[in-house]
């Protein structure tokens, strides 16, 4: 109960308020109450307030975005009522925050989900990454995070400082070509080892994207492998004839590494061979 908390250490405010209100049946505001039967009004809204108070210190988690916003219009009733020469009733009603602590938790949550999507757009980019962490952490606050599911993203995410040198080596010969990624990333997310690779040196136009899955190794457990060549986009064949086969020897300990090479094919049916790829990364 954060914010009822939060709250009860503004209502002493409104207390007194109410008090200077009903004492001697002095008004607050003179020239808004003129006679006895406004003063009447005035006390009967001053005596809401106070039963509204007495309510919300009673609160409980389940009713108290409902009591608290009792309490609000309590104290606007009260300025109707009696006026509110300085300004402190507002001040108190403006004090007052009466999110529930559920709402707390979903607002982090879909801050959380509106920063996953953002980050996901480019896995590489750090501003997007810290942002996602931060969201992340803010949902722990909220929320709580019970089975430590939220935390081990947050690990998984490192120091959000890959994607300018690289972080090892990532290369293939494809054809003739020899291509060295020198700007790749590693990313643990959500269970899966999401690898990405580039090199747009002088004029250069290459990509690589595959995933495997967390701790995985063995033989052809890389998904969704794609080779990206000049706008060209290259995927595994396996028509039988020297298939796209791959090996992930490491896959822990903040490093995966492993072999790659065989055929990819085009989109337009033109075949590639590939051969000598390495795979060496830290994350």
């Amino acid at each position: 109960m954060k914010q009822y908390l939060k709250s009860v250490t503004r209502l002493s405010l409104a207390i007194i308020l109410i008090a200077f209100t009903s004492c001697d049946n002095e008004p607050l505001d003179k020239g808004l109450i003129e006679n006895a039967g406004q003063q009447e009004i005035c006390q009967e809204a001053a005596d809401a307030t106070i039963g509204a108070i007495q309510n919300l210190t009673n609160a409980t988690d389940a009713n108290y975005e409902t009591l608290c916003n009792a309490l609000k219009t309590a104290l606007r009733n009260q300025i109707t009522a009696c006026g509110d020469p300085t300004g402190e009733t507002q001040d108190t009603i403006d004090s007052l925050d009466c999110e529930s602590v559920d709402a707390e938790c979903q607002n982090a949550q879909t801050a959380s989900s509106n920063a996953e999507a953002a980050y996901n757009t480019n896995t590489t980019d750090t501003t997007l990454c810290n942002a996602y962490k931060t969201a992340l952490q803010n949902e722990i606050a909220a929320c709580g995070d019970t089975n430590g599911s939220l935390q081990d993203i947050i690990d998984g995410l490192g120091d959000c400082t890959f994607g300018t040198s690289g972080s090892g080596d990532l290369s293939v010969t494809a054809g003739t070509l020899n291509i060295n990624f020198t700007t790749n990333s590693a990313v643990l997310e959500s269970g899966v080892m999401i690898v990405n690779g580039s090199n747009e040196e002088n004029g250069a136009n290459y990509f690589i994207y595959f995933e495997v899955m967390e701790d995985a190794t063995g033989v052809d457990i890389m998904q969704n492998f794609m080779l990206t060549l000049n706008g060209g986009e290259y995927f595994p064949n396996t028509d039988g004839f020297d298939d796209f086969t791959n090996t992930i020897t490491v896959n822990s300990g903040g490093v995966i590494q492993g072999t790659f090479g065989g055929i990819v094919t085009r989109t337009d049916g033109a075949d590639l061979s590939l051969s000598q790829g390495l795979i060496d990364l830290s994350y």
